[in-house]
């Protein structure tokens, strides 16, 4: 499948969950998974057994999610994008096809980032958790010439690996050195590697200064914490924070952005994992809740 007709496949599943109520939707979405059940419970135990287990796994997490979601909808709404920002999905984006991996942004939950990125047009971008530079190197292709990306992971070496980690045997599974991707990319001059861990590290230097940060690194509580106080430090006025693996298999991303959402206005993206924040936005939420 090609950019282009993988572009217009993400235009469409997004376009396809904006009519109708959201409890209809997640009806759907019930019978899709359902439908499905027969063939990996049938065939897949004697024809492919891994593929039988991920998919039981898969469906446990789609249930989590939807009872997270669903449970925090007065705090954290689920909306569409466009919702958010109308003609979101007007303009042309670049999207390389680097594959998946179990644990990663799907290629709609990318699409609508990269789409973010050429709305907004952030000057400077910053990513808790690089891994293997997928998420990165979309960001660069999509983000104007004169902007200033930096992402942020642990140095390699189990010796760096800190002993509260939520998922180490997840480092190891890292197919390619750190930002692998970034490295014989052309555009990836733009992009700054930070190998640190985000606990220890100083962030006084880009205090109020980044306009776009996606928060994707470790998902235990200390990490989740840390993370989203840093990256609210970090925010310039126009700034927007986007969180990574809310409602899915990481518990802890879902208790930490509830309790935000207490003090901070945040979006859930439909048929995503992602939660939005917008610093221009809270003004009015601010005022309409007396704080």
């Amino acid at each position: 499948m090609s950019i282009a007709e993988r572009e217009v496949r993400a235009k469409r599943f997004v376009s396809s969950g904006r009519s109708g109520n959201l409890t209809a939707r997640r009806i759907w979405n019930g019978l899709e998974a359902l439908s499905a059940i027969p063939y990996y419970l049938l065939m897949c135990p004697l024809t492919q057994p891994r593929r039988m287990t991920r998919f039981l796994e898969t469906l446990f997490d789609y249930q989590r999610n939807e009872k997270v979601v669903s449970g925090n909808q007065r705090l954290i709404p689920t909306v569409q994008p466009e919702q958010l920002f109308s003609n979101l999905f007007q303009n042309s984006v670049s999207l390389l096809d680097l594959g998946l991996r179990p644990s990663g942004t799907t290629f709609v939950e990318t699409y609508i980032m990269v789409c973010l990125i050429k709305y907004l047009r952030p000057k400077t971008i910053f990513e808790f958790g690089t891994f293997e530079g997928r998420t990165a190197l979309q960001f660069c292709l999509n983000a104007s010439e004169d902007s200033t990306i930096f992402t942020l992971d642990l140095p390699a070496g189990d010796s760096s690996v800190p002993s509260d980690c939520s998922c180490p045997e997840e480092l190891s599974s890292r197919q390619l050195p750190i930002g692998g991707f970034l490295a014989h990319h052309r555009q990836s001059g733009r992009v700054t590697q930070l190998l640190q861990d985000s606990a220890n590290m100083n962030f006084e230097p880009f205090r109020g200064t980044i306009d776009f940060i996606f928060v994707d690194g470790d998902h235990g509580m200390k990490y989740v914490k840390s993370d989203t106080e840093n990256a609210f430090s970090m925010l310039s006025p126009q700034g927007v924070i986007l969180w990574h693996d809310y409602g899915g298999r990481w518990p802890d991303v879902g208790r930490y952005l509830r309790e935000t959402s207490t003090r901070k206005k945040l979006y859930h993206f439909s048929r995503t994992s992602l939660v939005f924040y917008g610093a221009a936005m809270q003004g009015v939420w601010k005022a309409t809740h007396g704080m």
